[in-house]
């Protein structure tokens, strides 16, 4: 086949218009705060082969890079010859290559035209609770997932457009919240139902035979521009570490390591050196390292690429079996996806920066910075779980400052406004807002941190954290500082604060306040040569205080 420029273009855009409706449909029809307001969920198209054929670039990156191991699961298990129309698959299984953790919950279904399958339609989304130690089933202080929540297999969910009731009464008695998560459940379902109906009458309206054929030459374009934006960068070896500040049962470090190899149109990153596999629950599959990897080299190489199969098939991803990064099974895995996996791209960026510093930033905040918070609303007697992931500091480029509270890399949620919290949980936010002088200072400063203050109403709230960057600080670049690291607080009623651990499961009574400080992100550049007018307009945005100003950025 001989493809032309402007059908494959079309073709293209007509695939990932079909993903970002689909994960539309999944917003608009979910019922927990966390998918129908933060947007935490994700879709995509895929080929029979399980080769991912277009991502709805508006879901969550660490879901996208995901999808596929989740995809190939399932296969595994139910083959496409023997997939049924109506029928849709679940697992949350992140062994041995699925989705992140037990909260992510991934269905996927085949597209049929005219009696013949031609695409899956693949959707994850994070529910509020999958049972387990603690609400949100992302506990610390665990060492094994069995305590994390229900694992479900590849298991067929739906059958003839019906939700199987016998295997939803076994998901529904493990869960906290049954409500949100059958509701989410079927808006997954509408999801791939969106995807089925937009394929058909995308076969209906083209050629069908044209159209498929097409799928291949999509995957061949994105190969080709993958391989031609390695080449431009110069073949060797390049190396960086850090590390999170503990697993929140040891206390000692947790280094991860990369080796980025270029050779040639290739591009090879090798965890070898990264620390083993941890008590706590930051350990990960190497799925997830492979969607880190994905998502650095699409944003530092060719940030327009193609998010399908064939714009990795030129990138290999190697950690040492029993590694942090290749954990094996029974492992804690919970919150790798906010914290472990996050540092891993912060690893890939240092690496990447010795070769294209101009392509990459200083460190972000470097997590996700968890906060659920669980019990019984004393309004209506049933059970709640708030699950957020609060933002923190971005880190500076050579030419742009960092933005200040927003999410980075992995995640691509959005905030869950102040009314929303209020009206839906028994919490009072008293405070947010940004929290001055965390930023990474610099010619170019980072972001800074937030913060946000809530105040339990309920008798017996249960709270999980998850944040880092206490000891290991955001780094800057260049001459640029470090920014502020997390913390978290727990005041009492009595206006008594006191600091507790980033990684803690706690119970809290009424009226007891837990206020969160989330990491700022790095500088760059010797923050002495900021320029006087930006460095002004920061003091006038209560951003840095003038002590600050002076101290650091003056002559």
């Amino acid at each position: 086949m001989n493809p032309d420029p402007i059908t494959l273009e079309l073709m293209r855009n007509r695939w990932t218009g079909i993903a970002e409706e689909m994960c539309a449909a999944l917003i608009r029809t979910s019922y927990s705060t966390n998918i129908k307001d933060r947007r935490d969920c994700s879709a995509a198209i895929a080929q029979t082969s399980g080769e991912i054929l277009a991502q709805a670039e508006s879901g969550v990156p660490l879901h996208l890079g995901n999808m596929p191991g989740v995809i190939s699961s399932i296969l595994d298990v139910f083959p496409v010859e023997t997939m049924q129309p109506g029928e849709m698959y679940i697992t949350n299984l992140p062994y041995p290559d699925g989705p992140g953790h037990l909260p992510d919950v991934s269905l996927v279904s085949v597209i049929y035209h005219e009696d013949r399958p031609v695409a899956l339609a693949a959707s994850t989304a994070h529910h509020v609770d999958m049972g387990g130690f603690a609400p949100g089933s992302m506990p610390f202080g665990v060492t094994e997932i069995y305590q994390e929540g229900l694992q479900i297999p590849p298991l067929r969910m739906f059958v003839n457009g019906q939700i199987d009731e016998q295997l939803y009464k076994l998901i529904n008695q493990n869960v906290r919240t049954q409500y949100e998560v059958r509701g989410d459940l079927m808006a997954q379902f509408a999801c791939g139902q969106i995807g089925q109906q937009r394929v058909s009458e995308l076969l209906n309206r083209e050629d069908p035979a044209e159209t498929i054929q097409y799928m291949a030459e999509i995957q061949a374009y994105a190969e080709r521009r993958m391989r031609a934006g390695i080449t431009l960068l110069p073949d060797g070896q390049y190396t960086f570490e850090d590390y999170l500040d503990d697993d929140g049962v040891v206390d000692e470090p947790v280094k991860i390591k990369v080796t980025i190899t270029i050779s040639g149109d290739t591009f090879r990153a090798d965890f070898t050196g990264s620390s083993r596999q941890v008590l706590g629950p930051l350990n990960a599959r190497l799925s997830a390292a492979r969607a880190c990897v994905y998502y650095v080299c699409k944003a530092v190489i060719d940030p327009d690429l193609p998010a399908c199969a064939g714009a990795y098939r030129s990138v290999e991803v190697y950690a040492p079996e029993g590694s942090i990064l290749q954990a094996t099974y029974p492992a804690a895995i919970g919150n790798a996806n906010i914290l472990t996996d996050q540092r891993v791209v912060d690893v890939l960026l240092g690496a990447l920066y010795s070769i294209v510093p101009e392509r990459v930033c200083a460190a972000c905040s470097g997590e996700m910075n968890l906060v659920n918070i669980g019990g019984i609303d004393p309004a209506t007697g049933t059970y709640y779980n708030y699950v957020e992931t609060y933002a923190g500091g971005q880190g500076a480029m050579v030419d742009l400052d960092g933005e200040d509270g927003v999410h980075t890399h992995l995640t691509n949620t959005r905030n869950a406004p102040v009314e929303i919290i209020e009206r839906t949980y028994p919490l009072q936010v008293v405070r947010y807002g940004l929290i001055p002088d965390t930023e990474g200072a610099g010619n170019r400063r980072g972001g800074c941190g937030m913060m946000r203050e809530l105040k339990c109403l309920g008798d017996r709230t249960l709270i999980s954290l998850g944040s880092d960057r206490r000891k290991f600080k955001p780094w800057g670049l260049e001459g640029g500082q470090h920014a502020e690291g997390a913390h978290c607080y727990v005041i009492d009623t009595e206006n008594k604060s006191c600091e507790i651990p980033t990684k803690v499961n706690r119970e809290l009574s009424k009226n007891v306040r837990l206020r969160i400080e989330t990491p700022g992100g790095g500088g760059w550049g010797d923050p002495k040569t900021r320029n006087k007018a930006d460095l002004a307009r920061d003091v006038d945005d209560g951003l840095i205080s003038p002590s600050r100003a002076r101290g650091v950025y003056g002559p």
